[in-house]
C-alpha cells in the first residue's frame, strides 16, 4: 500500500525538526477533520464545496495526493449542486483521512521513540 501523504514534502518545506514536523502534521488533521465533520454534517453545497476547497489546498500542502484528488471530487460534486455525488464520495473521503491520520500518528510515534533513544 502507498503512503497516505509524502512526508518528505513537509521534510522540504519545513526542515528536519521533528517538533515542527508534528505541528505542521497536527495542524493539517485538525483542517482534515473539521473539513470531513464540515461535510457530513450539512446538506449546504456551499458550505462543502469551500470544506472541499480547503482541504484538497492543505493536502497539496503536505502531499496527500490521494486525499486532494478525493476532496476535488466533493469539490467538485458540490459546486455541480450534486448532493447525492458528495454522499457518494463521502466514505472514501473518511477513510483517506483515517489513513493520513493513522501515518501521522506512526511518525511522530517513532520521533518520540527516537527522542526517548537518543
Amino acid at each position: 500500500m502507498t503512503e497516505a501523504y509524502d512526508r518528505s514534502r513537509l521534510v522540504d518545506l519545513f526542515g528536519d525538526d521533528r517538533a515542527t514536523l508534528a505541528e505542521v502534521e497536527r495542524e493539517f488533521l485538525d483542517t482534515a477533520r473539521g473539513a470531513e465533520r464540515e461535510i457530513r454534517a450539512t446538506d449546504d453545497l456551499e458550505t462543502i464545496a469551500r470544506a472541499a476547497h480547503r482541504l484538497k489546498g492543505a493536502s497539496g500542502m503536505i502531499g496527500a495526493w490521494a486525499l486532494g484528488r478525493i476532496a476535488d471530487a466533493v469539490e467538485r460534486a458540490a459546486s455541480a449542486r450534486d448532493l447525492a455525488g458528495v454522499r457518494a464520495l463521502y466514505e472514501t473521503l473518511a477513510q483517506e483521512v483515517t489513513r493520513v491520520a493513522a501515518q501521522a500518528g506512526a511518525a511522530q510515534a517513532r520521533g518520540r521513540s527516537m527522542t526517548v533513544a537518543e
